[in-house]
């Protein structure tokens, strides 16, 4: 590849000829002298032979020089002793070692853009003209399901059949984004092809699943929140609409309308709490905290709340951790009074601290209604309810756990939840042991 151009600029045909006619017409001029003093049979005799001897010599030159460009390994010590081809074997040394540099940059270039395109968070796959596989990321593999050292050279539409992708693949330069859903993975995936070449293009893809799904909670938060805020709003509009200068409202609709204000109230407040939480991940200001004692006020919460309906446990100790005391209590508040509000009269409440090898936790316990395992993982949700037929006995906001855990997530803590239907449920904060204030 490089070797020729190269050759083609160092070899001129008259440099390479001139020292071989010059040497074959002193040979002969030897020859032609030498043989008038011997004689004219002897004198061609002898000019035959020395010519003879010359070619030979010349031929055994080019025999080693090609035996040393056929050779794995070549090296200068391999090259014909002849002075000519010596010249050319040279040269093809120079360029070959040339090629061999020029070709090892290339594999250096190659092998650091495939480890920057592994890093990436996108999968890449390199396909021909015909869709065929010719190199895949592991991204790409994990969002498409296959394997490159199988299944290259394969046409990746066979591998991944989903005609939303395949109508990507399908789609000229420039198109908007395609989006659909693996059915293998169950993975959502942007998908864009780009053609860099008349036979080759790239396939971008990249995993929108969690966009997609915090896209889904915007859109419930939006109709839940206009939900929750147009209930009480219709209940007191309606009760202001049907009052009368001549006729006061009963104290039913006094009591109803007073209920609605202040869910509503607690609703907006929750709402601006979890809007200050979210804005900044990081605590404004850190202080020694007694769990002790905080845990202490948020009983006595709660105690009010349930007025002697559930049977309350503690196991506290005096222990110390270093952050924000408003918004932990806060967090232990919602816990203990979510277990008020889902624990049916004559129930147990307990609440446990400790101290373990990785840091302080905190659980609450109830022997409540218990929570089926597909509702877990939406607890944290903003207004996400378990029973929405219940919302509104409860007195719930529907916004207490998402605060619980945008709370732990600033202390760089935990929220863990277990659940049993039937049995009751128990929510721990676990804080880590970095945060422990020990006394000695």
């Amino acid at each position: 590849m490089f070797v020729f151009p190269f050759l083609m600029q160092s070899i001129s045909l008259s440099r390479f000829l001139a020292p071989v006619v010059l040497k074959f017409c002193i040979i002969a001029s030897l020859s032609l002298v030498l043989g008038f003093a011997a004689g004219a049979l002897a004198g061609w005799i002898l000019a035959a032979v020395l010519l003879a001897f010359y070619v030979s010599g010349f031929v055994f030159a080019l025999y080693k020089t090609l035996c040393w460009m056929e050779s794995s390994q070549q090296t200068l010590a391999l090259q014909a002793p002849v002075g000519e081809w010596n010249n050319i074997a040279t040269l093809l040394y120079r360029a070959r070692k040339l090629e061999r540099s020029v070709r090892q940059e290339l594999d250096q270039s190659v092998a650091q853009l495939r480890k920057i395109l592994e890093q990436i968070p996108d999968g890449v796959v390199i396909v021909d003209a015909a869709l065929n596989i010719q190199w895949a990321n592991h991204t790409a593999e994990k969002h498409l399901g296959i394997d490159v050292q199988r299944d290259r050279g394969l046409r990746l539409t066979n591998l991944a059949r989903e005609p939303e992708f395949i109508k990507a693949l399908l789609a000229p330069d420039n198109t908007p984004n395609c989006r659909m859903t693996m059915a293998g993975s169950g993975l959502t995936l942007q998908v864009q092809s780009l053609a860099f070449s008349s036979d080759q293009s790239l396939i971008f893809t990249r995993d929108v699943s969690e966009t997609e799904r915090l896209d889904v909670m915007r859109r419930d938060f939006i109709a839940n929140v206009s939900h929750e805020l147009r209930t009480p709003l219709t209940v007191l509009v309606g009760f202001l609409e049907i009052a009368s200068p001549l006729q006061a409202l009963s104290q039913e609709h006094l009591l109803l309308m007073r209920a609605e204000a202040l869910r509503m109230q607690r609703l907006i407040e929750d709402l601006l709490t979890l809007s200050r939480l979210e804005a900044s991940h990081n605590l404004e200001q850190e202080n020694i905290v007694e769990l002790q004692s905080l845990a202490q006020r948020a009983l006595s919460q709660a105690q009010a709340i349930s007025a002697g309906k559930h049977i309350f446990s503690t196991n506290l100790q005096a222990l110390k951790i270093l952050g924000s005391e408003h918004e932990i209590e806060s967090a232990l508040s919602n816990l203990i009074i979510n277990a008020v509000r889902y624990t049916p009269e004559s129930g147990r409440i307990s609440v446990e601290m400790r101290q373990l090898e990785e840091g302080v936790e905190i659980n609450v316990i109830d022997s409540g209604v218990g929570i089926a395992p597909e509702h877990i993982t939406r607890l944290t949700e903003r207004f996400y309810r378990v029973d929405k037929s219940r919302s509104r006995e409860t007195g719930g906001t529907g916004l207490g756990l998402a605060i619980v855990k945008h709370v732990m997530q600033r202390h760089q803590g935990q929220l863990l939840i277990s659940s049993t239907l039937g049995q009751g449920s128990r929510f721990t904060l676990l804080f880590p042991r970095k945060r422990m204030k020990i006394e000695g």
